[in-house]
């Protein structure tokens, strides 16, 4: 078992709490995976704000293997304003992408939710805390073992304002997915994606 595969954790029932962000599995057996560390930046594009946590810099997805990590994508694709808008299942203003790599085995999850920001977009460090946000496998190489979907992703995503950095992981990892998946999957906020 790989160390990113033994972070898996069998987890309880209950609710994450807001500052803790974690993604975790909605089956019999539920697993998390924790997602709380690795650097996390932002950049304000036009039409969006784009979040990115990853546990690799850009010269690691260059390695090979890649290292065991994972990359969060979180796009802001509209403000909710208080009093204005309601907050259920139904509300989604985040689009949400996570790569997982373990073993030299990589897969591409997918999916959305709601997020509700904290802070002011420009500042040195803006966030949005992460609810009802759900994930699934969209595709993945051969050998990897998908232990989340469908899986739930909460809590809070703090991130210091970089576009640069924000741009060289995005680019970097899309590239580490289109390399491993022999198509292109996912491009950034600004182009279309095509999934499977």
């Amino acid at each position: 078992m790989t160390p990113l595969a033994a972070s898996l954790l069998l987890g309880g029932c209950g609710v994450t709490a807001p500052e803790r962000l974690e993604c975790t599995s909605m089956g019999d057996t539920p697993r998390t995976l924790p997602v709380a560390d690795g650097r996390t930046t932002y950049t304000l594009e036009l039409a969006n704000t784009e979040f990115l946590r990853s546990s690799l810099s850009p010269e690691q997805f260059d390695e090979s293997p890649i290292p065991d990590g994972y990359v969060l994508h979180a796009e802001l694709m509209w403000v909710p304003k208080a009093g204005k808008t309601a907050i259920d299942p139904q509300a989604t203003n985040v689009s949400l992408r996570l790569v997982v790599i373990s073993g030299g085995e990589l897969g591409l999850y997918g999916g959305g939710g709601f997020a509700w920001p904290q802070g002011e977009p420009g500042a040195a460090q803006y966030g949005i805390d992460l609810v009802g946000s759900n994930l699934t496998l969209l595709s993945a190489t051969s050998g990897f073992v998908d232990l989340l979907s469908p899986s739930q992703i909460t809590g809070r995503l703090t991130a210091d304002l970089d576009p640069e950095m924000t741009r060289q992981v995005r680019r970097a990892a899309s590239q580490a997915v289109t390399n491993a998946l022999k198509r292109v999957q996912w491009v950034g906020p600004s182009a279309s994606a095509r999934w499977p």
